[in-house]
């Protein structure tokens, strides 16, 4: 028995500093290796499960003076890891404004229909969508409602003010061979002035994982199958690219002469070192102007946030939040801008 007492002890204090060291290598090493890699797509609250273990042999050990080391380790699953933001004021603004409403539709396989049920409701002034089928009902339904449209390969866009420019970006290099950079750049002569908007949406690590879905690889870590073929080598090649499709995206926006907006499936969760070390300096939507957890993928039980809206300091958020449920497999987000 006094053994147990000195092991739990020991695991109370240890289990802190194991999440803390955790935060430190998602948020430095984070898509570099490919164990960490990982890591950051596992739902984080199970990070959090052994504090119910510990916590309750704490009690049951007559060590309670011990219950705040639980305490810490939840603050630091609930805070860093699952990335909770608190509600704070974001105070009042004048002067115009632009509403954006950006989306991965999911290739539109829940319905056309839906998704500009979407757009009626929301009555968005810039409309982003990625992995957009090409022509097809949603674009002609959008360009009903839109007098400007513009779309190439998986992105559409739909503005109400006028798009001086566009830019297909060059194909980024891999080993193997050129590779597409998954965003696309466009000039918008807003209200706010004009705007340099990027829609983006670097590959994901789903193919990577052998996965269709993410309750398929609860099912393949159960049964060991993650493990088969060459998982390392996969999840390298596939973070490989990513960082070089997001690089080549913050260098062109790193350029631009006017305000940046950048909007999309970053597929970059919370505490990616990806998403620290191109985007530090672009303000988040959610974490300015909105409160919770934020989470957008999946969209039935959603654990992930990956979509999201960056902007340059030029401008502001005057709220942010998060929707359109039952529309995508993805969820929407949805931003009002103003220049600041």
């Amino acid at each position: 028995m006094r053994f147990l007492r000195r092991l739990i002890v020991v695991f109370a204090y240890a289990y802190p500093l194991c999440l803390l060291a955790l935060c430190a290598l998602l948020t430095t090493v984070g898509e570099s290796y490919w164990v960490t890699a990982a890591l950051l797509y596992v739902p984080r609250v199970l990070y959090g499960a052994p504090v119910l273990v510990l916590a309750g042999a704490l009690w049951l050990l007559k060590e309670r003076r011990l219950l705040w080391t639980q305490a810490a380790a939840a603050a630091v699953v609930v805070f860093p890891l699952m990335g909770l933001v608190l509600p704070w004021p974001t105070g009042s603004t004048t002067g115009p404004r632009l509403k954006l409403l950006s989306f991965n539709v999911d290739s539109a396989n829940y319905g056309s229909d839906r998704l500009l049920a979407v757009v009626d409701r929301e009555q968005p002034d810039l409309v982003l969508f990625q992995e957009s089928p090409w022509g097809g009902p949603l674009h002609d339904g959008l360009r009903a409602r839109f007098p400007h449209v513009d779309s190439s390969t998986q992105f559409l866009l739909a503005s109400r003010y006028p798009v001086v420019d566009r830019t297909e970006p060059p194909k980024v290099p891999t080993a193997a061979r050129m590779r597409s950079p998954r965003f696309m750049r466009y000039v918008v002569d807003s209200p706010l002035g004009k705007l340099a908007v990027y829609s983006l949406h670097p590959i994901s690590p789903r193919g990577a994982l052998g996965i269709s879905s993410f309750r398929g690889m609860f099912h393949r870590m159960r049964t060991g199958a993650v493990l088969e073929g060459d998982p390392e080598g996969d999840l390298e090649r596939n973070s490989e690219l990513r960082l070089k499709q997001v690089a080549a995206a913050a260098a062109m926006a790193e350029r631009e002469s006017v305000p940046v907006l950048l909007a999309g499936d970053t597929n970059l969760p919370g505490s990616s070192a990806a998403l620290r070390r191109y985007f530090s300096r672009y303000a988040d939507g959610f974490r300015s102007a909105s409160w919770g957890f934020g989470y957008t993928f999946p969209a039935k039980r959603p654990f992930l946030r990956l979509d999201r809206v960056m902007v340059g300091p030029e401008l502001g958020f005057a709220s942010f939040r998060v929707g359109c449920p039952e529309t995508s497999d993805h969820l929407c987000v949805v931003a009002e801008l103003f220049k600041r």
